[in-house]
């Protein structure tokens, strides 16, 4: 399990900015398949952020008025390379053992944003329903009439380095990039605005979309960038945990066919 910070790379973050104070919060199972290499499956708890007024100025050349906060889950599967192998007995591995890994995982994102107290429809501002609340940004189809899913395939690939800190416990840092498959991790991607025909001024939510689409009424062209997708940055301070066979034997009370989960080469999980 593990604490640490989340970075959202994307058309609402500061390129080359690579440090956030969003929080992220982990949790997995770890199987030693060899001397060197770990198979480990993870539930990943985080949110991103991103906000035009945060963009250095000389690189943001447009203001767009948009922002974005986004709670996310990721479930993944990673194996990890050590540099060093551990030793026939666990409790003698290395003290310092650095490693890289990579895998596949799924992630669900919810992007939201605050909507503005005005749409400006030609030039005249309209009472924005629901001004000032926090709404999801998917189900008002900000980009019309173009859609996306709020789950994306993710690539991690990381590195890191593991302490021994007792006999069965380690001290990890670790520090990956997530590759996605998609450009709407803040809601942003097209690269025109949507046509105004595309909204009906007659319903409310059609008057939120667009007050949440063009918040600043800009009759620019340039939105966003379809031309590469959204990434993000996972930072973890974590404590790694080796549970002996004894413990599920207790736990299951089983007699026969026992857990055998002690820490070993090409561990085997009944004996």
């Amino acid at each position: 399990m593990g604490v640490g910070y989340a970075r959202s790379l994307s058309d609402l973050t500061n390129p080359g900015a690579y440090f956030d104070n969003k929080l992220n919060i982990e949790g997995g199972i770890q199987y030693l398949a060899t001397d060197r290499i770990n198979i480990r499956t993870h539930l990943l708890l985080f949110q991103l952020s991103g906000d035009d007024r945060d963009i250095d100025p000389e690189l943001n050349t447009r203001s767009r008025g948009l922002s974005f906060v986004s709670n996310n889950i990721e479930m993944g599967t990673t194996i990890s390379l050590s540099l060093f192998s551990k030793n026939s007995r666990f409790i003698d591995r290395p003290r310092i053992n650095p490693y890289v890994f990579g895998g596949v995982g799924l992630l669900y994102f919810d992007p939201r944003a605050e909507v503005p107290k005005y749409a400006i429809v030609n030039g005249q501002s309209i009472p924005a329903p629901r001004a000032g609340e926090m709404v999801s940004l998917h189900q008002y189809q900000t980009e019309r009439p173009n859609s996306y899913s709020q789950f994306a395939v993710v690539i991690p690939l990381g590195l890191g380095v593991k302490i021994k800190a007792t006999n069965f416990l380690d001290i990890t840092l670790e520090a990956s990039n997530r590759i996605t498959f998609t450009d709407y991790l803040d809601d942003v991607s097209g690269k025109e605005y949507s046509d105004i025909n595309e909204f009906d001024f007659s319903k409310d939510e059609d008057i939120t979309a667009w007050a949440l689409s063009n918040p600043s009424g800009t009759e620019s062209n340039t939105r966003g960038n379809p031309e590469s997708d959204d990434y993000y940055l996972i930072v973890n301070l974590k404590l790694d945990f080796y549970i002996q066979g004894n413990f599920f034997n207790r736990l299951f009370g089983l007699d026969e066919n026992k857990f055998d989960l002690t820490p070993q080469r090409g561990g085997r999980l009944f004996r």
